[in-house]
């Protein structure tokens, strides 16, 4: 059973998570404008043989404000509750922009992270000259107009965005809409614009990561984020291993969360 979870950190600010399960930790990050609720049927074959613990990231969830999204922010929350929740050694799972913050943390935690899951990410989000495999920046400044004007609406369609491609019927997709977005406040407009802004704004594109046991997991669909962004982390992880899920989008832990399970849990163990 999923159990949700709420812990202060140093500045007074409130984290919320859930935990479930027992053994060893496995962190989950979300991407923008989720929560945690995205991790709910990943979580629950994983607390088999894991203590899973998933974070809703800084005005995200029930999680508090803060006074900059940028992925050093993101990733800073992140360690300092772990420092609360206690745990020394973790493997870590970050999905789209939980990922970019999993990378972070990565070079953050060193030798503390055990083993990297990376799902739907990137090292860079938006399209540039030397970089195809993204979004335009036009494209992410209009969808900041749009959440700035109607974030319900904006959250609403991007969700929708997220399974183009997949043979999901539509009411399979309403109740998923209604059990992930209906049932966790939204995040407020610092944290959306902020996070829309950090997703403008981030290129990771040379970095060079830790020696870090790392899976890339990407569907074949994604319209979101490429699948090209995915193959660019497992060429230029240390340690990496790349597997496309064919005939899935940009969120298969919703979509296809069992047989996620099944692939996480191989790796893991």
């Amino acid at each position: 059973m999923t159990i949700m979870k709420f812990c202060r950190l140093g500045d007074g600010r409130t984290v919320s998570y859930r935990e479930q399960g027992k053994g060893p930790t496995v962190v989950m990050l979300h991407g923008w404008g989720m929560s945690s609720v995205v991790f709910q049927s990943l979580m629950q074959p994983l607390a088999a043989s894991f203590r899973i613990l998933a974070p809703d990231l800084r005005g995200h969830g029930r999680s508090d404000s803060g006074s900059g999204y940028q992925l050093e922010h993101l990733a800073s929350d992140v360690e300092e509750w772990l420092e609360i929740v206690g745990s020394e050694e973790i493997c870590l799972f970050g999905w789209s922009l939980g990922g970019m913050v999993a990378l972070k943390l990565v070079e953050r935690l060193g030798a503390r992270v055990r083993k990297l899951v990376l799902m739907s990410t990137t090292p860079c989000f938006v399209q540039h000259d030397s970089w195809l495999a993204g979004q335009s920046a036009a494209q992410v400044k209009i969808m900041a107009r749009q959440f700035r004007r109607d974030p319900s609406k904006t959250l609403h369609s991007f969700f929708m965005q997220q399974f183009d491609g997949e043979d999901v019927v539509d009411e399979t997709l309403h109740a998923l809409k209604a059990e992930i977005l209906d049932t966790c406040p939204a995040p407020g407009k610092d944290a959306g614009l902020g996070g829309l802004e950090t997703l403008l704004k981030t290129d990771l594109l040379g970095c060079k990561w830790p020696n870090v046991p790392s899976l890339v997991l990407h569907g074949e669909c994604d319209t979101v984020i490429p699948p090209a962004a995915g193959r660019y982390l497992a060429e230029h992880l240390p340690n990496a291993h790349y597997i496309q899920l064919d005939q899935i989008g940009h969120a298969p832990l919703i979509s296809q969360p069992h047989h996620c399970a099944v692939v996480i849990e191989d790796f893991l163990t």
